[in-house]
């Protein structure tokens, strides 16, 4: 099971993008790599509502065409910073939703999760852009997500910066992290999109 670190900055404002872009210029580290995502999220549980009572993320994933299923602790975002134990699975020769869901459904289990008869809550449709960074040792990912969130019948529209710790030394992530909050002007987030659309689901009630 991996350790997820990572940062996170609100982007709602019209110019965020291009502070963190100026931002990162100024560090002087090292940016390549980039690539753009066309990503569609499906948070899912079970009818007992197994993951919620373990406060697990669980998604279906279509990243530029994968199919993928990880799950996340989830923790609070404390100074934009949040930490998760996650793992992932990928799921070959799935093309849609359904066939997604039938796949976990046969494997009945993963991890010692349920993965039978999974009910989607909601979705994230996000268009995201990404590059890598390195500072020295470390290695990092930059990603500017637009994203559209659909729950209860509603969709919301969520901008949000995110930084995620690859390898190297964590004390030189976290300092690049700082300097950017410093230079960029953004602030720091403490909700996740995720976090956004259950707070969404929990007032607008299941439909």
């Amino acid at each position: 099971m991996s350790r997820e670190i990572e940062f996170k900055w609100e982007a709602n404002s019209p110019r965020a993008f291009w502070q963190m872009k100026c931002a990162l210029n100024q560090t002087g580290a090292k940016i390549c790599a980039a690539e753009n995502w066309r990503i569609t999220d499906v948070y899912v549980d079970t009818p007992a509502h197994d993951f919620e009572k373990q406060k697990i993320a669980f998604r279906v994933r279509n990243a530029n065409g994968k199919w993928e299923a990880t799950f996340k602790t989830r923790t609070e975002i404390v100074h934009g910073k949040a930490v998760r134990r996650e793992e992932t699975v990928a799921l070959n020769n799935v093309k849609n939703l359904s066939q997604a869901l039938e796949k976990l459904h046969r494997k009945k289990s993963w991890l010692g999760l349920p993965t039978e008869n999974l009910i989607p809550l909601f979705t994230l449709k996000n268009h995201r852009r990404t590059c890598l960074i390195s500072d020295g040792k470390m290695h990092a990912e930059l990603a500017f997500d637009s994203c559209g969130i659909d729950v209860c019948g509603r969709h919301v529209f969520f901008k949000e910066i995110e930084l995620e710790h690859k390898k190297g030394p964590a004390e030189i992530f976290e300092k690049l992290a700082a300097h950017l909050t410093q230079i960029s002007g953004l602030k720091q987030a403490n909700i996740s999109k995720v976090k956004t659309a259950l707070s969404l689901r929990a007032l607008w009630g299941e439909k």
